[in-house]
């Protein structure tokens, strides 16, 4: 389903937003707010955070760099560089058949993991923020995507959810949990 028109802002606000599959922007932020479930006496040891995505270049842009930032609860992660906007060579495998085949086709799944040791992004260590820096005890959690106009490489980024890209699953974050207290 479509949502809006092509490039417009405003339907970033569009009550069917939260239906969107893929999403891109050349520069900004988006945010996720997700409740907090952890129950007062249990204790998390570590958070994974995984999605698909990739940098938004116009067209299709096999060498598109865009650094990425991950925050959580404003706390910055870290940054990754996305090398390109993906889908000359190949549509997406679960991209719909009516997506233009000159747009965002797939991304890359990134895995973020913080943890008592710091903060990782597919098992690099990118951050000294650990479990501890994140305000787990606040009643939502917030997770912003951006991409800073002042940053090196300011290649916007496309997020794709279960129904677009190369792998078929929304934005996860998953709690694990040590020992009760």
């Amino acid at each position: 389903m479509k949502i809006g028109v092509w490039d417009d802002p405003r339907y970033f606000l569009d009550p069917e937003r939260v239906n969107a599959a893929i999403l891109w922007f050349g520069r900004g932020y988006v945010e996720y707010k997700t409740p907090n479930y952890l129950l007062p006496h249990q204790t998390p040891e570590a958070i994974e955070i995984s999605m698909e995505i990739a940098s938004e270049a116009p067209g299709l842009r096999d060498h598109w760099p865009s650094d990425i930032q991950f925050i959580f609860n404003g706390q910055t992660l870290g940054t990754w560089t996305s090398p390109a906007d993906f889908g000359r060579a190949a549509r997406g495998i679960y991209t719909p058949k009516w997506w233009h085949r000159n747009v965002n086709q797939y991304g890359l799944l990134k895995s973020i993991r913080i943890d008592n040791a710091g903060t990782y992004i597919n098992e690099e260590r990118v951050s000294d923020v650990t479990i501890a820096d994140l305000q787990l005890r606040e009643q939502f959690w917030t997770l912003r995507f951006a991409v800073n106009e002042k940053a090196v490489n300011v290649g916007g980024l496309t997020l794709y959810v279960a129904g677009f890209g190369n792998h078929d699953q929304d934005i996860l974050i998953r709690v694990y949990l040590g020992t009760m207290t």
